[in-house]
């Protein structure tokens, strides 16, 4: 059976970002995501998560990368919009002592809460208010690498922002290096900012290293106005 080997893509590659900032979900012990602080709780399985960026928040982070707006920031905007929602598929327990779902991003925008909006918020890098619109439009997996880069070379034509990975685990399409696109992985006690930023961490490692597990591609729209 053929495997898939990373290429190699060092300091001599030419790096392209995407993004104007960078954040990693393993920066924020003390963010939340829950609307309200009676919602903060942890998760009764065996991984015994928070529903703090630190744990649950790979694809929040993401988000935020794409909107332009920090983290933590953006989960305070957030909590104020009926967003995080309680998930009856991860049984918690709240500081209270309540028993329930865990409240938290559940990866939305996607299939069933499609869109998010915020409403004449101020845009550090805009230097102005803005409102802001994050579509779902749709989701690919395959355990190809090759569809998976012409994936990512479609939607970014279409100006759509790329979040990918195996279903654990988001990482943002976040440049090129080279001919490689390369990823930024949230959790940077696996990747150190400096290998997301230096473009070692590309599409094709991120196959590489999840051999088993198809990879997802989920595309989305932003508007700004």
């Amino acid at each position: 059976m053929k495997t898939n080997t990373p290429r190699s893509s060092g300091p001599g590659k030419r790096l392209q970002n995407w993004y104007h900032e960078y954040w990693a979900q393993t920066w924020y012990k003390n963010t939340f995501l829950v609307s309200h602080p009676k919602q903060i709780a942890r998760t009764k399985g065996k991984e015994r998560e928070w529903n703090n960026l630190f744990d649950a928040g790979c694809n929040f982070a993401c988000l935020a990368m794409i909107v332009g707006i920090d983290p933590a920031r953006l989960a305070s905007l957030l909590s104020a919009e009926n967003y995080f929602q309680s998930d009856s598929d991860l049984p918690a327990k709240r500081i209270g002592g309540k028993h329930g779902g865990l409240v938290w991003d559940q990866n939305a925008p996607n299939a069933e809460m499609t869109s998010i909006a915020l409403r004449q918020v101020w845009h550090p890098k805009l230097g102005r208010r803005v409102s802001i619109a994050i579509g779902f439009v749709q989701c690919h997996a395959t355990r190809s690498l090759a569809d998976g880069e012409r994936l990512v070379a479609e939607m970014h034509r279409r100006g759509r922002h790329v979040v990918c990975g195996p279903e654990a685990h988001s990482h943002l399409v976040a440049g090129t290096a080279g001919s490689d696109f390369f990823v930024w992985d949230p959790d940077d006690t696996e990747k150190s900012v400096e290998e997301n930023l230096g473009g070692r961490v590309t599409l094709d490692r991120l196959f590489a290293e999840n051999p088993t597990e198809p990879i997802e591609f989920w595309e989305y729209q932003v508007d700004v106005f």
